[in-house]
């Protein structure tokens, strides 16, 4: 008996150190974000589906983050398809974006969708997007900063992301190039956090500098990468430029659709006659071509 209770006891620790980590898996949901239009980024993954649905589970698989999908009965909107549907894609399309193209045999979906707020943007591939700020701010102002524009302080966690953050920083003008990521111990000393809330003992990844981070330096709380794919513990209240990572988010102006609605349970009449006419025009839309589908989406959008 005494055995089985030792055994028990021994293994709390490990079931109450499990709770406290998470997968750092995303389950990215994609949006419609463009009617009859495809990017011409470059194409990681494709495969033929019948539904956008299967597409989104089979980008997810390939690490996208964006795809075209191209519905199987429009293969011959404009011209014979020689190429598979479903085609995922490592880089969204963002705000000022120049390879967006015109083709009524696809619609264009992403993770992000909120154009506006990406135009500045970089984009590393399967990962994300993120943008460096030159303007130098604390670590608290810098969170504040990110999160206003729909972001955070990018994670580190990975060799992927360090390698390619600490590479965008070489055009910094600085004699040493670094900046504040999404990293820090303020909650409690020497366990350190990523922006998601996820402990950094939980991977297995460290691009810590020698000697870092200091124990008899309490206060080097916060986090900075450089351009050596380094991670140094300093000040939080030092001024520094940063890297701010993009949430996915739902486009701020959905693409129209066309649906046939029940307007006889309306009892406001002008309601009732709007919704009269959006079905008259769901019948339009419905008989025509995809041609002439597409140009009544573009009039309308």
């Amino acid at each position: 008996m005494r055995c089985d209770w030792l055994l028990v006891l021994s293994l709390v620790p490990c079931v109450f150190a499990i709770k406290t980590c998470f997968s750092d898996k995303r389950f990215l949901k994609f949006h419609k974000i463009k009617n009859c239009a495809k990017s011409t980024k470059p194409i990681i993954a494709w495969k033929d589906f019948s539904n956008p649905h299967d597409c989104m589970r089979f980008a997810r698989t390939k690490n996208g983050v964006a795809f075209n999908f191209a519905p199987p009965q429009l293969k011959n909107a404009t011209q014979a398809r020689r190429y598979r549907n479903c085609q995922v894609l490592g880089c969204p399309e963002t705000g000022n974006s120049t390879t967006f193209v015109f083709d009524p045999s696809f619609d264009y979906y992403s993770a992000f969708g909120d154009l506006n707020s990406t135009s500045n943007a970089t984009c590393v591939k399967s990962v994300g997007l993120f943008v460096r700020i030159e303007q130098k701010k604390n670590y608290t102002d810098a969170i504040n900063f990110c999160q206003n524009l729909g972001a955070d302080l990018a994670d580190v966690s990975s060799e992927i992301r360090t390698n390619a953050l600490a590479a965008s920083l070489k055009s910094m003008q600085n004699w040493y190039k670094a900046a504040y990521v999404g990293l820090d111990d303020t909650e409690s000393e020497g366990t350190f956090r990523t922006p998601l809330g996820n402990f950094l003992a939980c991977t297995k990844y460290r691009a810590w500098g020698v000697g870092h981070p200091r124990p008899n330096r309490k206060h080097e709380d916060c986090v900075i990468l450089d351009a050596e794919r380094t991670w140094r513990a300093i000040n939080c209240k030092i001024k520094l430029e940063f890297i701010c990572e993009f949430y996915p988010a739902p486009p701020q102006f959905p693409p129209v659709e066309f649906k046939n609605e029940d307007c006889a349970q309306i009892k406001n009449k002008r309601k009732r006659r709007q919704c009269l006419s959006a079905n008259e025009l769901f019948v339009i839309y419905s008989n025509s071509t995809r041609i002439d589908q597409c140009a009544l989406l573009n009039d309308l959008e």
